[in-house]
């Protein structure tokens, strides 16, 4: 299980939790690509799921977004 708090200039930060799965994060990765430069995530989840985590989301720096993990 996730928790991901969305926070950019585009408005109100956007909650979004579920399960780790490839669904899920996809859907993750969609609202932070739409989001763009100066979005940043925080995302709490269990320390073993980060590898997973940092897999589905390893492009998303290069669109401007700063991902923290925290365990």
């Amino acid at each position: 299980m996730f928790h991901a708090t969305i926070r950019s200039v585009r408005g109100e930060p956007l909650r979004v939790s579920g399960a780790v799965s490839p669904y899920n994060l996809q859907t993750l990765r969609d609202h932070l690509a739409r989001r763009g430069p100066g979005t940043r995530v925080e995302i709490r989840l269990a320390p073993a799921l980060e590898p997973a985590l940092r897999r589905a989301l390893g492009d998303v720096a290069r669109r401007g977004v700063v991902v923290v993990v925290q365990g």
